[in-house]
């Protein structure tokens, strides 16, 4: 069977063992919960361009906004998440101007990339597991990540 998405975000997963296929019991397609890791993906780029910066309470609202769009059954438009993730890179870029032209490679202010959680030594998946769920509400992930010293 291909699996086109995993999730284990809420309470509903499929045998207690998380969602995979075409869309998760909650209806939440493969397709959403790709773009709502790539909008996890980018907050993490945020929190990275954001650290040591000081922000304002616009980059606080793009942080908590995009978080609140990724909790359990809240929002499953792809048009919201698509605009949603448009802002946090507004909001990146903002904080980072520089960064844009720059081709050094950095982690500074790049995406998270949620396949490469799976990657990740068992303990230390496990603690970045923990971490999104409290983030995104009743634990959430298709393969996710959040933040710049724990997330690397």
């Amino acid at each position: 069977m291909e699996h086109n998405m995993f999730c284990f975000q809420c309470e509903q997963t499929a045998g207690c063992s998380g969602c995979t296929g075409h869309a998760g019991v909650c209806g939440k397609s493969a397709a959403n919960a790709g773009l709502q890791d790539e909008l996890t993906g980018a907050l993490i780029g945020l929190a990275r361009a954001a650290a040591g910066q000081a922000t304002d309470k616009e980059t606080d609202r793009v942080m908590l906004e995009g978080l609140f769009t990724t909790v359990t059954n809240v929002n499953f438009n792809d048009e919201t998440v698509k605009m949603m993730t448009e802002r946090v890179w507004a909001e990146k870029r903002k904080l980072a101007p520089g960064c844009a032209a720059c081709t050094s490679a950095c982690d500074r202010v790049e995406d998270y990339h949620m396949e490469e959680l799976w990657r990740e030594d068992e303990d230390i998946r496990s603690l970045k597991a923990l971490i999104l769920f409290g983030l995104r509400g009743d634990g959430g992930l298709r393969l996710s990540r959040l933040g710049p010293g724990i997330f690397g």
